[in-house]
């Protein structure tokens, strides 16, 4: 994922937490000025297992899952309906 100045891609939600190894499903988007215009795929999280101590990040592993629909949806309301409300309101309001 990549992403310059709000332009390109990168990954919005977090569904289907797994509480048995803690991994979860987001979403990756085409974005333009950080707003998600175009779902890409979804995929699952999965921290990986550290064998020894060490300073840094962790590593997380990318797997590839049915796209979700569920959260395309929530992910569209969350950006969208905000601003789309707002605009309402100051057409109607002035």
């Amino acid at each position: 994922m990549f992403s310059f100045n709000g332009f390109g891609t990168t990954i919005y939600g977090r569904r289907d937490v797994n509480q048995a190894d803690g991994s979860y499903v987001v979403t990756k988007w085409f974005i333009i000025i950080f707003f998600p215009i175009i779902p890409l795929g979804s995929y699952r999280v999965i921290k990986e297992k550290q064998k020894f101590f060490t300073i840094g990040f962790p590593k997380y592993q990318i797997v590839p899952v049915k796209f979700n629909t569920k959260q395309v949806v929530n992910t569209y309301i969350t950006w969208w309906g905000i601003p789309v409300v707002l605009i309402i309101l100051v057409l109607i309001f002035g």
